[in-house]
């Protein structure tokens, strides 16, 4: 009975090892294809930036920025809004629609039902905190942010950072101001789903070509 129950336990426990190595492996290979796509996502839309640029200057026409009304839900899944950068961590992420694992997988999301980038009112972003926006813990107010889009960068200044319940949904609230917010998970070190919401709110000064 004593080999018996050594055997069976011998079993389990090497089940549980390949039950987690093979985890392990999908979990590495998420991340791997993740960050191959947000390289190509923002060197597509860096390009296509360029390009439409160059064509602009060539007509020798002055760009208007466009004021954006539709609801951006009518643009197509795989287009890459714009550009996020901050500096200060070196962060650089593409800002695709929606939210969902594979738009977090490989980037940042724009937030369902708030402001387009480029209009006013409240541009919301989200992403993993374990993956690209797991340096926002080392931000600080007075911080720079940049949103590149296809005519022209805007420029943000962090104004505050806070943590907040996943219920307080007022964050997300349109301000009838240029400002954008910063959405991830909290704590950023926390093992299963994290039951906070850290928010970076930051306020546009301006913004380049």
């Amino acid at each position: 009975m004593n080999m018996r129950l050594k055997y069976t336990m011998k079993l389990l426990e090497t089940m549980f090892w390949i039950v987690g190595a093979t985890l392990l492996a999908l979990f590495a290979g998420a991340q791997t294809w993740g960050e191959i796509e947000r390289q190509r996502d923002v060197a597509t839309f860096t390009d296509a930036t360029q390009s439409a640029r160059v064509q602009s200057a060539n007509r020798e026409q002055q760009a208007t920025p466009q004021v954006v009304e539709a609801s951006y839900w009518q643009a197509p899944g795989d287009t890459v809004l714009a550009i996020l950068r901050i500096p200060g961590i070196a962060l650089e992420v593409p800002v695709n629609y929606g939210t969902d694992e594979r738009v977090l997988l490989r980037g940042a999301g724009l937030v369902e039902g708030s402001a387009l980038p480029g209009s006013n009112g409240n541009v919301a972003i989200a992403a993993h905190r374990d993956t690209h926006f797991r340096g926002l813990k080392d931000l600080a107010v007075g911080d720079r942010i940049e949103l590149a889009m296809r005519d022209s960068t805007q420029i943000y200044i962090i104004t505050d950072l806070s943590v907040v319940e996943p219920t307080d949904v007022h964050v997300l609230a349109d301000t009838g101001d240029p400002v954008l917010t910063l959405v991830t998970c909290y704590p950023f070190y926390f093992v299963g789903h994290a039951p906070q919401r850290f928010i970076v709110r930051a306020t546009a000064v301006g913004s380049s070509a």
